[in-house]
């Protein structure tokens, strides 16, 4: 083979290595078919029965992602995921949890998940919660933050203040990797409690430090949807409307399920022509 020829050969490109994720649950029974999932998934996993097992396993090599059940006996996952921001802040987290308490995922969120889902799921689900945090995180990849704002936050860069009064068209959520722009024909449904709010997207949820009157005030009423005293829905999400006992409920294309308050069934009826 002449040099011409070697130099016009094409270079093997390295493979690329399987992403590391640590899944951390004290049941078993949960812990092994998921982990054996994501390795038929091509992802290389190992498991952790708990904080203390976990840390054995950091010492030894750094994941892209840790899986984190939120009640293990030994050291919640609220804990474990507030030393891994403090000590790892690159490392990804996708919370799990059979708790339906919209404040216990605000906390999760607030602590620096990347994402929350609930038990029981499907693995098809996680894995696709996992994929796109990695996405994520390759996307937040130096070059670092990049803000609207001159200012830095004060307060806690995890939560986005309550900077603007306006939110027709998107939101700007602050995190410690850079700022997420959220446009709000992407979101299917806002959960508010207290003074704060869950953006929730098809792919994931995102926290911001909001009254529910400042998002009633900033919304625009053509695309989202009051539909609870503390829930707003925007209209193309709706797959259907259906009744569970006495109450009507809206049927999101994700799959989700969310209550309408009776004093909002006629605006839901009329603004979806049912």
């Amino acid at each position: 083979m002449t040099l011409a020829a070697v130099s016009a050969a094409p270079l093997a490109s390295a493979p690329v290595p399987a992403p590391y994720v640590i899944v951390v649950d004290d049941e078993e029974d949960l812990r092994e078919p998921v982990a054996a999932y994501l390795r038929e998934q091509g992802i290389d996993v190992d498991e952790a029965s708990g904080g203390a097992a976990l840390d054995l396993l950091l010492a030894r090599r750094e994941p892209a992602l840790v899986v984190l059940d939120v009640t293990m006996p030994d050291e919640d996952g609220f804990s474990i995921a507030r030393r891994l921001r403090a000590e790892r802040g690159n490392i990804g987290v996708v919370m799990l949890t059979a708790r339906r308490d919209v404040i216990d995922r605000i906390v999760g969120l607030e602590l620096g998940a990347d994402d929350y889902i609930m038990k029981p799921f499907e693995p098809r689900e996680l894995l696709a919660r996992i994929r796109s945090v990695l996405r994520r995180l390759a996307a937040l990849a130096p070059p670092a933050i990049v803000r609207s704002d001159p200012e830095p936050d004060d307060e806690d860069e995890d939560v986005a203040p309550i900077a603007r009064a306006d939110y027709h068209d998107e939101f700007w959520i602050p995190t410690t990797r850079g700022q997420i722009r959220v446009p709000v024909e992407t979101i299917e449904w806002i959960e508010a409690a207290k003074d704060y709010a869950l953006l929730h997207t098809p792919d994931r949820s995102h926290m911001i430090r909001i009254t529910m009157a400042a998002l009633e005030a900033g919304l625009d009423p053509d695309k989202m949807i009051r539909v609870h005293r503390s829930a707003f829905v925007r209209p193309g999400s709706v797959q259907r409307i259906s009744a569970i006992g006495r109450h009507m409920v809206l049927e999101l294309k994700s799959g989700t399920v969310v209550r309408v308050g009776p004093r909002h069934w006629g605006e839901v009826r009329h603004r979806l022509k049912v």
